[in-house]
């Protein structure tokens, strides 16, 4: 009776994970209509999508000059998908304040093109809780990049490109480090960063973040 139990119990969770994985990735191929900009594409059935756990240098933002590299990172994305049908991955939230879908792309051939970003130095990690899902994954692919010097971690190029995490940002908005499973807030370069770091705005890390006694980070001013 037991072994029968614990049966039944293995076979419903594995229905509930193959159920979950089918709702977070789905089979069904969507065109690309065009390519905004490195980090974001329109679908032709007009949806938008951004490409989550990356930041590509801006070219269309409303109110940020084009960025250094942000030309070769949108080329590269129309050279890759425009015109072409891809599958998409959600993570925990399926749209940003904007409307926009928030997915982990993926060509028909299986390549997965936000991976793809890092891995050729068009882009830098910016993963943010609670779509982690590749954190560890894309650290390493960043970090690859910038040893090997590729993209935008080329000689004389690093030097020309603002990451998000360093540019300035109004009070609250600026960028701190949390892990995946620790219950402190940290700034960067702290050594409890050295397995996974997961940006965040300072306002939201407070809210439900103790500062890390080591690296001191910035509090919210009164």
């Amino acid at each position: 009776m037991k072994t029968k139990v614990l049966t039944k119990t293995f076979f419903f969770a594995l229905l509930c994970m193959i159920f979950i994985s089918s709702v977070l990735f789905s089979q069904e191929t969507y065109k690309v209509k065009r390519v905004i900009d490195g980090d974001t594409i329109q679908l032709e059935n007009g949806e938008r999508v951004r490409l989550i756990g990356i930041d590509t240098p801006e070219t269309v933002h409303p109110s940020k000059a084009v960025e250094y590299y942000g030309k070769e990172a949108g080329d590269f994305t129309k050279r890759m998908v425009e015109g072409k049908r891809v599958k998409i991955e959600f993570d925990f939230q399926k749209r940003d304040k904007y409307g926009r879908l928030l997915t982990y792309v993926y060509l028909e051939d299986g390549t997965f093109l936000n991976a793809e970003l890092l891995r050729q130095g068009y882009a830098n990690t910016s993963t943010y809780a609670p779509n982690v899902k590749y954190i560890e994954k894309f650290t390493r692919l960043e970090r690859e990049a910038r040893e090997d010097s590729r993209g935008l971690w080329a000689p004389g190029n690093s030097q020309k490109v603002v990451t998000y995490s360093q540019q300035s940002s109004p009070e609250g908005d600026e960028i701190v480090y949390i892990t995946k499973t620790g219950k402190k807030y940290h700034k960067a370069g702290c050594r409890y960063l050295s397995k996974s770091q997961i940006p965040i705005a300072l306002k939201d890390a407070v809210s439900a973040y103790g500062p890390c006694s080591v690296c001191n980070p910035p509090g919210l001013k009164r």
